[in-house]
């Protein structure tokens, strides 16, 4: 059953449930009350007739008592009240005007007693009737009084009949009400359910919600909240997969570059009688395309091992890396003339050496390629915001706007035929990328085509 019907019938029920019950109570509270005053009416009224026959009837012999009876009238606003007289032996004496009844509530009597009871006549009529005995010339007789009290109950059925037709109206307007209230309630939850298939389907796009502060409101807010997250998810994995496609597509580029190279050279060495200089050519060709292979594999294992390994990180001074790797590369760059400016601030780093290395290493190596003729390249350090700063700087071609952010993606280069030739493979920002992220630091790439690019490595609070 859908929300909108079971929150319909619920309320009605429950509605119809309480003005039903409240009604009867009502009607019931009333009946009583008006039955209750036309008993005291009743006794009082018996209470006048008995006073009355005992003055008239005290040591009146029978006959002279029935005339005395005769002669008595009791007369209220309603009429002349009914009553009537028995024998000891309830034989009626004398009556005037009183139905027809058994004589079970004088038999229940004795002396001291006064009782009453309502007793419908002929299922249409009710009366109440009250009795009690009475002593006259040393005989006892009963004495019954009766008062019609038609009138209360016809009123109750009238009350009845009008509830009924309150119930009925109540019906027919309270399914226009509750419709129109679920209606409201529930449509922004069918509206819920609709953006739900939606971003089933892979539309994250949504309608606009009732904007409330109640529960339906709260929950139109929370699950908008989650479809913005879901769609950025998806837009993560999607990212993530287009990148992965990439890797499995630069990588299986980069294999079949130094492979085609290898079975094209090794056919020929197999198949032609050639001069010896030109054989170790030919196997100097493959020798390379080999080594390539072998660094990229290493490459791609140090990838593998960077995610999966935990590091320990040491409290190393700054002085003994920018040491370290200016011992590395400073033939490298003397060689190619290429000037390697140095200014580091000691400071105490928490890193992990050989990783940092590493980075320092491949931004370094990045810079070099970027220059083409001669130049210059800055490696400094400094205390900065509570942490420490490494950058990098080179005056070398520089990058595009859009390059700069797809740098660490795996196997991009920014000048492909530039850093194959010079043995790239577009790794090294990727793995570098990795290690900050092991670091918590933060590292920020600014370039200006023409002019250089600059690499700021901030190593946080936690790092010093």
């Amino acid at each position: 059953m859908k929300l909108f019907w079971k929150f319909f019938f619920s309320t009605s029920i429950i509605a119809l449930f309480l003005f039903s019950l409240g009604s009867a109570i009502m009607i019931n509270t009333l009946f009583q009350s008006a039955l209750k005053q036309e008993t005291n009416y009743s006794i009082r009224e018996h209470d006048i007739l008995r006073s009355a026959l005992n003055l008239a009837e005290r040591g009146q012999p029978e006959n002279q008592m029935k005339s005395v009876l005769e002669s008595i009238t009791v007369s209220t606003s309603s009429g002349t009240v009914p009553f009537r007289v028995s024998y000891s032996n309830y034989e009626t004496m004398y009556s005037t005007g009183a139905p027809a009844l058994d004589n079970g509530l004088i038999k229940r009597l004795d002396r001291s007693t006064q009782a009453y009871e309502v007793v419908p006549v002929s299922g249409r009529q009710y009366f109440i009737r009250v009795a009690s005995s009475m002593e006259s010339g040393g005989e006892t007789f009963y004495l019954e009084t009766y008062r019609n009290i038609t009138s209360i109950f016809t009123s109750r059925e009238n009350q009845y009949q009008i509830f009924y037709g309150l119930i009925a109206g109540m019906i027919g307007l309270s399914f226009v009400l509750i419709s129109f209230v679920a209606y409201w309630l529930t449509k922004p939850i069918h509206t819920l359910a609709k953006a739900t298939a939606r971003i089933a389907e892979g539309d994250f796009k949504l309608p606009s919600f009732r904007s409330s502060n109640d529960e339906i409101g709260l929950l139109s807010k929370a699950f908008s909240h989650m479809s913005r997250s879901l769609e950025r998810m998806v837009a993560e994995l999607e990212e993530a997969a287009r990148r992965q496609e990439s890797f499995i597509a630069s990588f299986a580029h980069e294999l079949k570059t130094p492979m085609t190279s290898i079975i094209g050279y090794a056919d020929m060495l197999r198949s032609r009688n050639m001069e010896q200089e030109q054989m170790i050519r030919y196997a100097n060709h493959i020798f390379q395309e080999g080594r390539r292979l072998e660094a990229l594999s290493l490459t791609l294992m140090e990838l593998i091992v960077l995610k999966k390994q935990q590091f320990t990180m040491k409290r190393v001074p700054a002085s003994s890396l920018f040491e370290s790797v200016q011992s590395v590369f400073s033939p490298i760059l003397n060689s190619e003339g290429i000037e390697l400016i140095l200014a580091a601030e000691d400071a105490p780093l928490f890193i992990e050496p050989d990783l940092m290395k590493t980075v320092c290493l491949n931004l370094l190596d990045n810079a070099r390629k970027s220059i083409e003729h001669g130049g210059r390249i800055s490696f400094t350090g400094e205390v900065d915001q509570g942490g420490y700063r490494i950058t990098i700087a080179d005056n070398g071609t520089g990058m595009e706007p859009e390059e700069l952010s797809r740098i660490t993606e795996a196997f991009y280069m920014a000048d492909q035929s530039r850093s194959r030739a010079m043995g790239g493979a577009g790794l090294g920002l990727t793995i570098s990328s990795q290690i900050i992220d092991i670091h918590q630091a933060e590292m920020v790439f600014n370039s200006v085509p023409g002019q250089g690019t600059s690499v700021s490595i901030l190593l946080k609070r936690g790092a010093l």
